[in-house]
């Protein structure tokens, strides 16, 4: 779990709308799962990520408390888990 939110997380910070369906297939789990994931860290961790109706996708609305950020490198490059994400999400649109 903890992965998946720290992945979540990221492409929140980089100003990305995320949908439970998109993070459901990034991730290899339901979307139930990832839906719980944001509900856990909405109302257990009290992060303030809002859900928009219109667009059925959630955002970040504020900034993250520090113990959250998402680390990178000195060079501001993406850590290893959040790189491998990256690149599973870049290979699944190429195959579409």
């Amino acid at each position: 779990m903890l992965i998946r939110i720290r992945i979540i997380l990221q492409h929140l910070t980089d100003g990305q709308r995320v949908t439970a369906g998109q993070m459901a297939r990034l991730l290899d789990v339901s979307q139930r799962t990832i839906a719980r994931d944001f509900d856990y860290m909405m109302n257990s961790l009290d992060l303030p990520i809002k859900y928009e109706f219109v667009l059925k996708s959630y955002i970040l609305d504020g900034p993250l408390p520090s113990i959250f950020s998402v680390s990178r490198d000195g060079n501001g490059k993406l850590d290893g888990v959040a790189m491998s994400a990256k690149k599973k999400a870049k290979a699944d649109e190429s195959y579409k």
